[in-house]
Order: structure tokens, then sequence, then C-alpha cells
């Protein structure tokens, strides 16, 4: 049931993939990039960069590959954000109809972090992990969708505390919790999660899920995670891409999530790795699937 589920997270990323393919193949065709000059050439000048190294007759017969499995239509509601907002993007950066902000946008990034890849990869790892009452887990990068839901899981016995440098997301987290009644053993605070971090607890579970792709040091938050576990439980790492695991994907995963306010790359499995091995830690990990990494510390 499990590597049915990671499966099902591969699938839909593979189904974005495609559909990006279609969807940058149209781009072409009604912004003529390639031969025209634009507001915001520096983001024109990424679309050239990219078009200019791509055989679309090869693409687009694997992209038709890609989506010709079924998957739920949700997936790509964020991925048609992007797609409006590259047409904008050519006008200036920060174009007002570009609502991809985690704090302008927050209402935004709450519908589609309920839905998708991104629920998806909250069951997955609820399941790996065999989260339960009494667990207590800290997330790093918990946006607006997991509090409620992990919350619920580990129950009064347990304890969650969540992380996010958006606000915005942050009242929707709490509102949530607080509907549900959940929210005596819950904590949600407003940093930066590679900021230095202290943690009054010791927590079983360290959740970074779609977060090391929008900040500056992943050593930072792993070191944070760590510390949160105290060098003894899980870290498991959710990304929509790992750039080592599926480089053909990355030229234009980049090219639409640089429209995301932060982002900065995607992570690589390798790098975490090497932080960790840097870092004195002893460590063993598993890949599940091509984009859930966990990894089992043992000590330091």
């Amino acid at each position: 049931m499990l590597m049915q589920k990671a499966a099902e997270i591969d699938e839909a990323v593979d189904f974005i993939y495609g559909y990006l393919i279609l969807k940058s193949y149209i781009f072409r065709l009604k912004t003529k990039v390639q031969e025209t000059t634009y507001p915001n050439e520096d983001y024109a000048s990424l679309w050239r960069d990219f078009l200019n190294g791509v055989d679309f007759k090869e693409l687009l017969s694997d992209a038709v590959g890609r989506i010709s499995n079924p998957v739920d239509g949700g997936i790509i509601d964020i991925y048609d954000t992007m797609d409006r907002a590259s047409y904008f993007a050519l006008i200036h950066a920060q174009h007002p109809n570009i609502t991809l902000g985690f704090i302008k946008d927050a209402d935004l990034w709450n519908i589609w972090l309920e839905n998708g890849i991104y629920k998806a990869a909250r069951e997955t790892i609820a399941d790996l992990l065999e989260i339960g009452k009494g667990d207590k887990i800290i997330d790093f990068g918990c946006g607006s969708a997991s509090p409620p839901f992990y919350a619920e899981i580990v129950g009064y016995t347990g304890y969650y505390g969540g992380i996010d440098l958006s606000k915005s997301m942050l009242n929707i987290a709490e509102t949530k919790v607080r509907n549900l009644g959940l929210y005596e053993w819950v904590n949600l605070k407003l940093d930066s999660v590679d900021a230095k971090q202290e943690f009054k607890r010791k927590y079983d579970i360290a959740i970074i899920s779609s977060v090391l792709e929008y900040i500056g040091s992943i050593k930072g938050v792993l070191r944070n995670s760590l510390e949160a576990i105290d060098y003894e439980g899980e870290i498991v790492v959710f990304s929509e891409l790992f750039s080592d695991i599926e480089p053909e994907k990355i030229n234009i995963f980049k090219l639409y999530y640089s429209l995301i306010p932060s982002f900065n790359g995607f992570p690589s499995v390798s790098g975490i790795l090497e932080i960790l091995y840097e870092m004195g830690v002893s460590y063993s990990h598993r890949l599940i699937g091509k984009h859930i990494l966990l990894i089992d510390v043992e000590g330091k």
C-alpha cells in the first residue's frame, strides 16, 4: 500500500512534467519569445535559454506518453497558475497577476496544499513513519494544511510543532487547528526554518516537505532537524523534484518554479546526505519512490 502511494506521487509528477512541456510549447508559439523583445528581459532570457536547448519533436512525444495515464486533475491547478503567470512575468517580475506568493497569495496556496501531490505526500509520510497517537512531530515549512492533518493523528497525548515564514499561512493553519479543537497540543511559530532554533522538547520525527527549494541554507534546516530530534529519530524530506534523481526534469521545472518568490533551486539527495556526513551524523537512509527521502538518525 505504501509503495502504491509513492508510485502515485511519481506518476503525478510525471504527468506534471508532460503537462509543462505542452504548456511551454504553446508559450513559445504565442509569445515568439525567441525573436521578440519584452520589458522583463531577464525572464525572457530564461525562456530563450530553455527553448534554444530543446527538441520539441522529441519532448512532445515524451509528454504525450507521460500524460496518457489518468491522474487527479486537481494536481495541475497550481501549474495552470504558473503557466498564466509566465505570460505576465514577461511584462514585469512583480506583475500583480502573478499570484504565487506564500504571503500575498496564502489563500491560493492553502487550496493547493490541501490537495494534489501535497496531500498525497502527507498521507504517504504518515503511513511510512506509522505516525500515531502520542508521537511528537516538528514540521519545517508547515504551511496551512499540514498542522491540522498531523495534529489530529498524534492526538492530545502527542505534540505538533510547525515553523513557517508566512504569517498569512500560519493564520490559516491556526484557524483550522482551533476549529478542530486541536490547539492544546499544537505550537505554530513564525520564523525562517533555516535560522537557528531552540527546542524545549525532544521530537520523534522531523518533517521537511516542499521547503528546501525556497531557503538559503539546507544545512541550517538539517541542523535544526537534528537538534529537534536530539540526534536520534527520523527525518523525512519530500520534494517535487530531487535534482540528481530526475535530472531530465530540472530545466523546465526551474523555469516555472522561478515564478514563486524565494525559489532557489531543487535539492539533491546526494547533497543532503553529504551535509549529514560532514556534520558527523550516524544515519541510514532510503528513497521511497522518487520524491520522499527517509533518514533514520542513529546518533552523532
